[in-house]
């Protein structure tokens, strides 16, 4: 994924620890202080749908039938969904810009 800032071209790959943990959809560069956005790619977006859906209904399962195999199914998924995305940018969304202009 390309984590350049749109306007200047700074690499924002390495951001301060508070940015990368609290996303918004809307934050500043760090060098031109240029109001960017975040570049959501729909597959990325289908993904993490499928993936709490597949939490859910597991964990939904799980809980109502009282199985401990469907309990590690639910965690199974949530361990797919935290190998399949950045899967999913290393590969798919290599040249895909993950800020764009305001």
């Amino acid at each position: 994924m390309d984590y350049r800032c749109p306007v200047c071209g700074t690499n924002l790959a390495k951001r301060r620890l508070t940015q990368a943990i609290i996303t918004r959809m809307e934050t500043d560069c760090s060098n031109c202080k240029s109001i960017i956005r975040l570049n959501v790619h729909r597959a990325e977006a289908i993904l993490v749908v499928a993936d709490f859906a597949a939490i859910i209904a597991f964990g939904v399962l799980a809980y109502w039938l009282q199985s401990q195999s469907l309990a590690l199914a639910a965690f199974g998924a949530v361990m797919l969904g935290a190998l399949a995305l950045p899967l999913l940018e290393h590969t798919y969304l290599r040249i895909w810009p993950r800020y764009a202009k305001r």
